[in-house]
This record gives structure tokens, sequence and C-alpha cells, in this order.
């Protein structure tokens, strides 16, 4: 139903103009993508905008992974305008314009779930959002086991993560490095680099990840490491639903804020290796 005096409502691609408007659609939401996060998706893949009288109300898309992989990202209404079927219409459009790609993922929130199933998403497995304060939280020393990842070490960390990950985003992690090179290290094992973490900065808090590690020992030295960098700082990080290391990263000072299922369209068996990853970049990225 449109407002009484409005005019229709039209979608076209997003440019770099409009990423103000995607900033302000996220403060709505109360999510915490900074500018930097708009022009990376811009740049890996496609977004697009819901327009009326001018003003964009709505937004939508996906990062492309090479074919094989897209993944659906920041579906955003403005709360005046929810409830009138537009989020349904920005999904079908993003979903419409992914039709080539061997796989289309996403992380839905628990109300989200339904509505992608009935798309033919299938749920793969859950994703818990944690917060570490930026006050009150404990004090954690670098680990020696851990050093700083450098550009020199991408290729090899990239072959590494596209097995991991089950898409090459090779081009996702050298912006979080270039972004954030004190949240970026790695395993100082010699050899082919096996843990590695990245982050990047946010509009109210750090946000770590993607974190893959050869176990828990390793994961929770690159965390620790990244964290004792940093103190004062809130952040984020978005993980795996497994009792054992949620309760490992409590001790770190995280708190559980919500949770995500992950689903994917168009593979029976599943994308990358799961075992070894502790940390995904975020819902917009995967």
């Amino acid at each position: 139903m449109t407002p009484s005096g409005a005019g229709e409502v039209s979608l076209r691609d997003m440019r770099l103009d409009d990423i103000e408007s995607g900033l302000r659609l996220c403060r709505f939401a109360g999510w915490n993508q900074g500018a930097s996060d708009w022009q990376a998706l811009l740049a890996q893949g496609q977004m697009r905008v819901a327009v009326r009288d001018g003003r964009v109300i709505g937004s939508g898309g996906a990062v492309f992974y090479g074919r094989q992989l897209a993944w659906v990202a920041m579906i955003l209404v403005e709360p005046e305008e929810r409830g009138r079927g537009l989020a349904t219409r920005l999904v079908e459009d993003v979903l419409e314009r992914l039709a080539g790609f061997d796989v289309v993922g996403l992380d839905a929130t628990p109300d989200g779930v339904p509505v992608y199933a009935r798309h033919g998403f299938t749920d793969r497995g859950g994703l818990v959002r944690m917060e570490r304060p930026g006050s009150d939280a404990p004090a954690l020393a670098a680990s020696r086991s851990v050093v700083s990842l450098r550009a020199a070490d991408l290729d090899a960390v990239g072959e590494r993560d596209r097995a991991v990950f089950g898409a090459d985003r090779l081009p996702v992690l050298r912006w979080a490095l270039a972004q954030a090179p004190e949240y970026a290290w790695r395993s100082s094992a010699a050899g082919p680099a096996t843990s590695y973490l990245f982050g990047r900065h946010g509009h109210r808090t750090e946000h770590l990840g993607p974190l893959v590690a050869a176990d828990d020992e390793a994961a929770a030295s690159l965390l620790a490491s990244a964290l004792a960098g940093a103190p004062g700082r809130p952040f984020t990080i978005d993980v795996p639903d497994r009792p054992a290391w949620i309760e490992r990263l409590r001790g770190f000072g995280f708190v559980v804020r919500r949770s995500f299922r992950r689903m994917l369209l168009g593979r029976a068996h599943g994308l990358g290796q799961p075992d070894p990853l502790f940390a995904i970049v975020g819902p917009e990225f995967g």
C-alpha cells in the first residue's frame, strides 16, 4: 500500500553517492556498518536501492565470489516503510539477478528463516553474535604463537581460505587488511598459513572475522592478540554456535547478543570446510 500523497517505489542500482543513504538505513536498524563497508560491497558485488520521490527508503544486494557463490546482503527498509512488502520485493529482485550463480548464501535472523525457506533456502547451522564491551573487559596478553599478518602473506592465506570458505574471497581479505591491519594476525609456524584472523572498523564496535584456525587454542591465541592491542575498544564477533567455543569467548569478556541461521540455495552438500571456521566476516559478507 502506498502512503497517501506519496509516489510509487522504484528499484535501481546503488551508486557511490547513495552511501550516505545506506548509512542512514543502517543507523535506523542499529547495524554496525560504516562507509568503508558499503564501498566494499559495491566493489565486490551489486547493491540495489528502493527509491520513492527521490529518497532512498530501502536497500538490498549481494556480494559476488566469482560465479561460484553470491552472498545476499543489506536487506534494509526505513521503519515507516516496513510492513508494505518492500523487503520482499527487494529480496525477490536480488534473487532474480543471482540465477547464474552455483550457490546463493545468506545469514538470516530467526524471523527471516521462514521467509528465505519459502524461496528454497535450506538451514545449514547456527551463528551467534557476541560483543565485548569497551570497559570492564578482562585484560589479555598477546600470544607468542602468532605474528602480524602482512600483504606478502595474502596469497598463502587466500589459498587456505578458499578451501575453508568454499569460494575465493581474497579481495575481501585484502580490503580488511588494508582497513584494519592491527587486527590481522596469523600463526607463526613455518609453512602455509593454517590459522589467521582479520578485522575491520565499525560504526559502534570493531568487528573481528574471519577467524580460521587449526583448533580452539590457535583461534584463542589469534583473538587474544588482536584484543590485547586495542584495550578499551568494544568488539563484535559472529561465531558458529559451538558451546565450548562460545564459553571460551565468555572468558574473554564477550556476551551473546543475537543469533543467525546460515542458509544456502543451490547445493545439497554444503559449502567449504566448516570445522576450521571460528568466526565469519559478518552476515553481509558471509
